[in-house]
């Protein structure tokens, strides 16, 4: 995971501007951007790339702090968990976060090089009235983002002498995880073919090699066959019981067939459609005899979620296309004073994030 900004990392963590209003006008309100979205602070991108999300925040006095997504002002791009959460209150200061944001749409997921985050205040000039303030930006933090991955590998004896392949894509998707979130996320691994084997979660990339190279394979001459959704539902599992200090769970599986190893395999699509975590399938055209886009594509949690390579040097770039879909979930942290607020006399503070940001389309 990579937070925004200039460094690109997984999950944004924004941080830091207090609650006083700046009463200062712009130098010259003549060139004031009369749509009122500010020039972006990272290169590559312009005004035009900015994707916005609209929220408010309150503070009643003997009320709790809350904070509610205004989905009619918010751009349709920007997916979320739900419309409202519970900021924290920690020493001096509120911290709103709203975690496990995405931007996509049916074509396209959305890469942010940064954001901006503003306030708005009704008495200043009509095309000024959202805000930086400008005494705080100096004291935004930025820090990486934690994801616990659950990778489900098919190994069956199908792959042929591209088995070797694939195990080493999965040493490098796990290195690729572990080395933008310094060993601060997590991956889980399910082997399957025959047999399915649930590995722990590890910020340690040994421990992945040890467990890719101790699997019982069955032998590339035998007839195998593959339990799919018996591997995937292992992972489901073991996501749902870890007890991880990460910010979101997601699976990614991989297989070269279908499922035609597993027992009630209509039963257990059905409940690995109906789990909350998201999931990203990989598929190998060209190998299984009975491959099957369509089905593979309904288990991922929705169409962009779906990748598919046709021999095993495309699906090198698919793994980590997966990986570029999954660095780019983010988390907003917005500090705050603990200032409270008159109900029914005090309006919700309205604030926006402008995620600027570039489509990014797998191929």
């Amino acid at each position: 995971m990579k937070t925004l900004a200039i460094y690109r990392l997984p999950f944004l963590l924004l941080a830091a501007f207090a609650l006083t209003f700046s009463s200062c006008k712009k130098d010259d309100p003549a060139k004031a951007n009369p749509d009122e979205i500010p020039f972006p602070e990272c290169e590559d991108v312009t005004i035009d790339d900015g994707i916005i999300l609209r929220f408010e925040y309150t503070n009643y006095q003997g009320e709790q702090p809350s904070v509610t997504i205004i989905p009619d002002k918010t751009d349709k791009r920007v997916k979320y968990d739900t419309a409202r959460y519970t900021p924290v209150r920690e020493g001096n200061k509120i911290v709103i976060t709203i975690p496990n944001i995405q931007l996509s749409d049916r074509d396209h997921n959305y890469i942010a090089k940064c954001v901006t985050i503003e306030e708005f205040d009704a008495n200043r000039p009509s095309n000024d009235r959202w805000f930086e303030q400008t005494e705080f930006k100096n004291q935004r933090e930025f820090s990486e983002t934690k994801i616990a991955t659950m990778l489900c590998l098919d190994v069956s004896s199908s792959l042929g002498a591209d088995r070797e392949q694939v195990k080493q894509y999965a040493i490098d998707f796990s290195s690729q995880i572990f080395e933008t979130t310094s060993n601060e996320s997590y991956v889980g691994l399910v082997l399957f073919a025959d047999t399915v084997i649930a590995y722990p979660f590890t910020n340690d990339i040994t421990d992945i090699e040890n467990a890719i190279a101790g699997f019982p394979y069955p032998d590339l001459d035998a007839q195998t066959f593959t339990r799919l959704s018996d591997g995937i539902i292992a992972g489901l599992n073991a996501l749902e019981e870890a007890d991880l200090d990460v910010a979101n769970k997601v699976l990614v599986a991989f297989t070269d067939g279908n499922d035609n190893g597993s027992n009630n395999p209509t039963t257990n699509q059905q409940i690995i459609k109906e789990s909350p975590f998201p999931r990203y399938m990989i598929g190998l055209k060209g190998k299984g005899l009975e491959y099957n886009t369509n089905y593979l594509k309904g288990l991922a949690s929705n169409e962009t979620f779906f990748v598919e390579a046709n021999n095993a040097f495309e699906l090198q770039q698919r793994f980590n296309d997966i990986n570029e879909l999954i660095a780019n979930i983010y988390t907003i942290i917005y500090n705050r004073s603990t200032q409270s607020f008159t109900p029914g006399v005090d309006e919700p503070i309205k604030l926006r994030a402008i995620f600027f940001a570039k489509p990014y389309k797998i191929q």
